[in-house]
């Protein structure tokens, strides 16, 4: 047998991805035109207590269904009156006593109201993101040098009524942003219990925007807002919950983490059991890209007046990398560095936003003076912005391959965990990822065992991601029926994972079962046909198979979509050596 250059498919973990499963018909709509829709398909809903929003999904003559949070309403008694209103100001009655629930705790409900105005019924969109992206690490065993392409950052909105008064009105907002990896639960204060919370999303919420929709760049709705990683900044520096008192002036919300909804899968999974699933409009098309420039024009909205406040650059630089504007955002927590030199919070600001951006040395250096400020300071039992600092450390060292320096600083993070905040599994999957880059294989599996644990008792869903990696480094340790069983355990969870076909494709055929290998490579590469790994690995099979022609194609393949990939390009020529070509 030749010596030929296999190559693993990598552990997923990190930035977002778009996997497209059908060619791409439609164009994107302008902004404006996703805005104008999901003003008319957001309801603004009245319950007893704290307003909430909702979406309009489905008519039946003069009635109404509309899909909010559960928690928006939950408390609604039988003897309550509750309202909405809709886009063009009309209030409507809701109708208490027939308020749908779904089952298993999942965060959502579906309203009725009447009336016989025409309203615009939103489409939902069942189409499947992959929201994680392969990464590699060098080892022994395999990794020569391949850079993995860089995945597009899908854009998505969000609509919904703040409960935060304007002249004595409340008012709709509208606020873009990206869909991001939700594959270790990137969340750094996840609450109990995971009622259906797996989308995790960029753009910047606010209470009373719970039940709003997730849109698309077709104006479909792909999840349901529900919840925000949200702190509290007081005024000198402590990251405790949402809000930030201005001394002597505002309460200003700057929020430096994600937002939280339920995939609306979950929802028509539900419905098509019931007698709701004729009333909606579903679509499985993938969603058309929208450009960057198009984000250029938004401008966020400032609570902080005074520019010599470090405050307002902090707000303003929190807004912007959330629609992937990175250099602007940095430039503006530069601002607020200037303004106020020993701010650990704009430093831990700067270095998320700069990771964002892939610029992980600077990361790394401003997480580290965010670190040292606060250990001369002190202050790090005061809240989580020093976790939080050190996860900053943690992630640019990961990514700038310093694996046994990202091992330490997370687990000093994890030594370090904020009080009364459910643990987060994230930390024990990047663990696991860092363990098996250092070749501590078992240890690594222990911690992804301990990330799926934590998950399962928050009530989350089972992650394909942690299965794939803890079969990934089983297959790293040559436990070939174990890793397989981990791969198909993946597969059953999510059957468009395509790093799961791949690598199920490489433990196959190290059982010997090249034929079946060969079917698992062509899975994933109708998933993701750009996979240099996986034509690469096809072709090694193929010629194993006596199929030196077809061989030869797969490894043409690879080196036509990257041109530098060094397995494929010397696979191809060892084999036109045999072949006398």
């Amino acid at each position: 047998m030749m010596d030929f250059s296999y190559k693993l498919t990598g552990m997923a973990f990190g930035a977002a991805i778009v996997i497209l499963q059908a060619p791409q018909m439609a164009t994107a709509l302008t902004i404006n035109e996703i805005e104008n829709i999901a003003r008319e398909i957001t309801v603004l809903i009245y319950p007893p207590g704290e307003t909430g929003s909702g979406i309009i999904i489905g008519r039946e003559g003069n009635k109404y269904y509309v899909l909010t949070a559960l928690h928006v309403v939950e408390f609604i008694g039988g003897n309550d009156e509750a309202d909405l209103k809709t886009y063009d100001g009309e209030n409507h009655s809701i109708n208490v006593t027939n308020i749908q629930k779904l089952p298993n705790n999942i965060d959502l409900a579906v309203l009725e109201f009447t009336s016989d105005r025409n309203y615009r019924i939103a489409t939902l969109s069942n189409f499947n993101y992959q929201v994680y992206r392969d990464r590699e690490y060098p080892s022994a065993d395999y990794n020569r040098g391949q850079s993995l392409q860089q995945p597009e950052k899908p854009y998505i909105f969000l609509s919904g009524w703040p409960a935060e008064y304007e002249n004595g009105e409340l008012k709709w907002r509208f606020n873009p942003g990206i869909l991001f990896d939700n594959s270790g639960t990137s969340v750094s204060n996840p609450l109990v219990g995971s009622r259906g919370y797996e989308l995790l999303y960029t753009n910047l919420s606010a209470p009373g925007m719970s039940g709003g929709p997730v849109l698309d760049t077709q104006g479909r709705v792909i999840g349901v807002h529900g919840r925000a990683d949200g702190k509290k900044i007081t005024s000198d520096n402590e990251i405790v919950g949402q809000f930030l008192e201005e001394e002597g002036k505002y309460t200003v919300r700057i929020k430096f983490g994600l937002s939280l909804g339920i995939p609306i899968q979950t929802f028509t999974q539900w419905a098509n059991g019931t007698s709701l699933k004729s009333k909606l409009r579903v679509e499985n098309s993938p969603p058309p890209v929208i450009s960057n420039s198009q984000t250029q024009s938004w401008e966020p909205t400032i609570e902080v007046e005074d520019q010599n406040n470090p405050l307002y650059w902090l707000d303003r630089g929190n807004q912007l990398w959330r629609v992937n504007r990175n250099q602007e955002a940095i430039a503006a927590f530069d601002r607020a560095i200037e303004i106020k030199p020993n701010y650990p919070l704009a430093y831990f600001a700067k270095g998320f936003a700069l990771g964002f951006a892939r610029q992980y040395g600077e990361a790394l250096d401003a997480c580290n003076q965010a670190v040292r400020i606060l250990e001369v300071e002190r202050v790090r039992d005061k809240g989580d912005l020093y976790y939080e600092t050190l996860r900053c450390r943690a992630g640019a060292l990961q990514e700038l391959q310093r694996f046994d320096g990202a091992l330490t600083a997370l687990n000093k993070a994890i030594d370090n965990y904020p009080e009364n905040v459910s643990e987060n599994s994230g930390d024990w999957a990047t663990k696991g990822e860092l363990l098996a880059a250092l070749q501590q294989y078992q240890s690594g599996i222990d911690a992804i065992n301990r990330a799926i644990q934590i998950r399962q008792s928050q009530g989350l869903a089972s992650s394909s991601v942690l299965v794939h990696n803890r079969g990934f480094i089983l297959l790293l340790m040559e436990r070939f029926q174990d890793a397989l069983n981990d791969f198909d355990r993946a597969l059953d969870i999510n059957p468009n994972y395509a790093s799961a076909w791949s690598n199920k494709g490489l433990v196959l055929s190290d059982l010997n079962r090249q034929n079946e290998a060969i079917a698992a490579f062509d899975r994933a590469l109708d998933i993701n046909p750009n996979d240099v790994n996986t034509w690469n690995n096809r072709g090694i099979i193929l010629y194993q198979l006596g199929r030196k022609n077809d061989a030869l194609s797969s490894f043409e393949r690879a080196i036509e979509i990257d041109n530098n990939y060094q397995p494929a390009i010397e696979n191809r020529a060892i084999l036109r050596e045999e072949l006398g070509r």
